[in-house]
């Protein structure tokens, strides 16, 4: 199978959504007919490509009735309600029916044959959650809030963080890890940056490692910094994956034994444009995901812009999987560009940085003009200083920018709660996708 192949197999039912929520989603017939495109007049991906897209704008400005099948209601049987993180403006309240996610989550995993196998031994499904507190749904930032009372309908206990990651107090932390190590998770389900963060507060109180079969990392881009600390302190065996998700589609795709991010050709019909364009990107071109869900009877997404860049990598992946093979490059918004040209991504940046055995965190800082600010909090008795000023030259060299240095003992995070390495300090919209 080729990589247009892979991609094509699920245009039929892209199709088909098209016309079901053309037919059925109130906002969306409307939507359509103001670009003067009817469903009878895709044939082909290149005809798909001329209907307009949607954005969270769309989904917020018609919900709940104008973006829920008619004749389905909130408080409908399987109906699971879900919120975004904030992190490209308002929260945005997304519906799913939970059959529709498990199957997502399910083909997601099938790139992953030890994940599946710890999701197949999870019978009494033992989940921890340690994530933002706006990416939860419940509570968790607040001193004295029970496990009761964080634990979700699905049985996932979500552990307390405050919303400033590496502002939480040590009392806060503390409760985090004696909840954690109580309940004893089958698998635990969490932010990169924050589940590195828990762990060195681990590590710090000589404290064993939590004995979880698997870790998913989600909501953010997994650092090599971060990913060498899970790594090193978790047990050996402990299945690690990333996952590429969105709290308005599920899972999108999942890392496979080797290492390679696979995207989810099955359950969604997915375009990668080059960025600023509507042509397909071929291999190692950076491009934007749009996304159309199949077989989604309750809030279809019809070539929905994620405003998440990725580049396609050619070939075959050692593991055998056939489902496209992509770098996941973060947020488009966050992009660095020189004349004109885009000259560092959040993904790129982490390339530069490294696994970084020097630092914790770092966070690169633009704007269109001026010097870019590198902070990042130095790990005792190392060469950090070294180590930051070649790092700092290097952006320097790639950019044409003056890079602004200097180690720091906290970095904040967004108003998400999310740690990114990488931001455009602009305001919320300016990349072009409304928010």
């Amino acid at each position: 199978m080729t990589i247009t192949d892979a991609f094509e197999t699920s245009f039929a039912g892209a199709v088909d959504e098209l016309a079901f929520a053309y037919r059925e989603v109130p906002f969306y017939g409307p939507h359509l007919d103001a670009a003067g495109v009817r469903p009878a007049d895709v044939r082909g991906p290149a005809d798909f490509r001329r209907i307009p897209a949607t954005t969270k704008a769309d989904y917020r400005r018609n919900f709940p009735a104008g973006v829920l099948v008619r004749g389905t209601k909130l408080a409908d049987e399987f109906v699971f309600r879900s919120r975004s993180s904030g992190t490209t403006g308002e929260r945005l309240i997304t519906l799913a029916h939970t059959f529709t996610l498990a199957e997502r989550q399910l083909r997601t995993t099938a790139v992953h044959p030890g994940m599946l196998a710890v999701f197949a031994g999870a019978r009494d499904q033992r989940v921890c959650r340690y994530a933002p507190p706006a990416c939860s749904d419940v509570e968790c930032a607040t001193p004295f809030t029970t496990p009761e009372s964080r634990t979700l309908p699905d049985g996932t206990l979500v552990l307390p963080v405050a919303h400033d990651l590496l502002a939480t107090s040590p009392e806060l932390v503390d409760q985090a890890i004696g909840e954690l190590t109580e309940h004893r998770p089958h698998w635990l389900y969490a932010d990169p940056a924050h589940l590195a963060f828990l762990l060195d507060a681990m590590r710090a109180r000589g404290l064993p490692p939590p004995a979880a079969d698997g870790v998913v990392l989600a909501y953010n881009l997994a650092t090599g910094a971060a990913l060498r600390r899970i790594r090193d302190y978790l047990p050996a065996g402990t299945v690690v994956v990333e996952v590429a998700s969105m709290s308005e589609l599920g899972w999108l795709g999942m890392t496979c034994p080797t290492g390679f991010l696979h995207l989810n050709t099955e359950n969604f019909y997915l375009e990668l444009l080059r960025s600023g364009t509507d042509r397909p990107a071929g291999p190692g071109e950076l491009a934007e995901l749009y996304v159309t869900s199949i077989g989604d009877r309750l809030s279809p997404h019809i070539r929905y812009r994620t405003g998440d860049g990725y580049t396609l990598l050619d070939g075959a992946c050692p593991c055998g999987n056939a489902s496209p093979r992509v770098v996941h490059h973060g947020r488009c918004a966050d992009y660095l560009e020189a004349a004109g040209e885009i000259v560092l991504t959040p993904r790129t940046l982490d390339e530069l940085v490294g696994s970084a055995e020097w630092l914790t965190f770092y966070k690169l800082t633009h704007l269109d003009t001026g010097p870019l600010l590198l902070r990042y909090i130095p790990v005792p008795n190392t060469a950090h200083g070294e180590r930051a000023g070649a790092l700092a030259e290097v952006i320097g060299q790639r950019t044409g920018r003056e890079v602004a240095l200097s180690a720091v003992d906290h970095i904040e995070s967004e108003r998400s709660g999310k740690l990114f390495g990488c931001v455009r300090a602009a305001r919320s919209g300016e990349s072009g996708v409304p928010v």
